[in-house]
C-alpha cells in the first residue's frame, strides 16, 4: 500500500515524453515521476525509493528527494516564507512544506527555525506541519526503551539544558548537568534513552549510562592525565566546574572513576591532585 508523505519502494513500469510512471509490485495505482524529481537514466523495471506527496491538483507525485522529515516525525525546520493563510519551511526537497496559521502554536516568521512535525490531512492526503505539538508528545507510542541507543538532535536551549529530537518520533531533554561537550543546534549525536515519561517526553544522556559509563570514564580520565604530563591538579575534591572543563564529566562520574582507578592501583590522589602510577 503507497504511504503518501512517507518513502516508498517502487517499481518503474513506463516511461513518457513527460516523465516516469511509478507503482507497487502488486498495484495497479501508477504514480507520476518529473524528470526533474528524479534521478538521471532510469530505466523501466528498475527498483528506486521515492518520497510520495500530492499536488495542488490532488493527484500523487514521486521525487527520489527524502525531506528531513516524512509523516509523523519531528525536524528543526526554517521558515522561507509567509503568506496570510500560512508558512512555508524548508524541509530538504524542492517542495516546501506548508504549516497552516490554524496549525502555528505562535505566529511563524521568516528565517525562524521552529520544531514541526510532519502530519497528514484525512480528508485530502495532503502533506503538511504543525509547531503546536502538544497533543502529540502527550500521545507518544514509546518504540524505545529506557538503556536504548538513540539519535539525539538538540534543537533549543532551556533554562534546565537542550529540547531535542529523539530518532525523529520523539521530543525530549538533554540537561545541563549531564552534558559535557560543546552543543551544535541541529547536529546528530549518538546518545542513550534515560527514561521514558509520563508526559509523554523523553530524558536522554550523551554518554552511557551505568557501568558501561564508568568503564569509559575510567578511559578517558586516564587518557587525559597521560596528555597531561601523567598528574593533574583536579581530583575528588576539586568543584564540578573545574571537573566539567578538564574531564568532561559529572562530578559524581569523576569521582566514582577515580575511586576505581585508585583500587585498580592505576592513580595517586593527594592534596596535590591526581598521578598516574608509573
Amino acid at each position: 500500500m503507497i504511504e503518501i508523505g512517507k518513502v516508498n519502494k517502487l517499481v518503474v513500469v513506463r516511461e513518457t515524453s513527460s516523465g516516469y510512471y511509478l507503482k507497487e509490485d502488486d498495484s495497479f495505482e501508477e504514480i507520476f515521476m518529473p524528470p526533474s524529481l528524479g534521478p538521471m537514466n532510469l530505466t523501466v523495471n528498475q527498483e528506486i525509493e521515492a518520497f510520495i506527496y500530492m499536488d495542488t491538483k490532488g493527484s500523487m507525485i514521486a521525487t527520489d528527494q527524502i525531506p528531513l522529515a516524512q509523516v509523523g516525525e519531528y525536524a528543526l525546520l526554517r521558515v522561507v516564507e509567509t503568506q496570510e493563510f500560512g508558512a512555508f519551511f524548508d524541509w530538504g526537497i524542492d517542495k516546501d512544506l506548508l504549516v497552516p496559521g490554524n496549525m502555528q502554536k505562535i505566529k511563524v516568521r521568516k528565517f525562524e527555525d521552529h520544531i514541526v512535525r510532519v502530519c497528514l490531512e484525512d480528508e485530502t492526503d495532503r502533506v503538511y506541519g504543525t509547531t503546536k505539538l502538544g497533543k502529540y508528545i502527550e500521545s507518544s507510542d514509546f518504540d524505545i526503551m529506557s538503556g536504548d541507543e538513540a539519535d539525539i538532535v538538540p534543537v533549543q536551549k532551556t533554562d534546565l539544558g537542550y529540547k531535542c529530537i529523539i530518532n525523529k518520533k520523539f521530543i525530549g531533554m538533554l540537561y545541563d548537568n549531564e552534558v559535557f561537550t560543546t552543543i551544535q543546534f541541529n547536529q546528530v549525536y549518538k546518545g542513550v534513552v534515560k527514561k521514558l515519561r509520563d508526559d509523554g517526553l523523553v530524558d536522554a544522556a550523551l554518554q552511557v549510562q551505568g557501568v558501561q559509563n564508568l568503564i569509559d570514564s575510567k578511559d578517558k580520565i586516564l587518557e587525559i592525565l597521560a596528555s597531561l604530563g601523567g598528574e593533574s591538579p583536579i581530583y575528588d575534591k576539586s568543584s564540578p566546574e573545574a571537573i566539567k572543563s578538564t574531564y568532561f564529566m559529572s562530578k559524581q562520574t569523576f569521582k566514582k572513576a577515580v575511586g576505581m582507578l585508585y583500587r585498580d592501583r592505576k592513580i595517586t590522589i593527594s592534596k596535590d591532585g591526581i598521578k598516574l602510577v608509573k
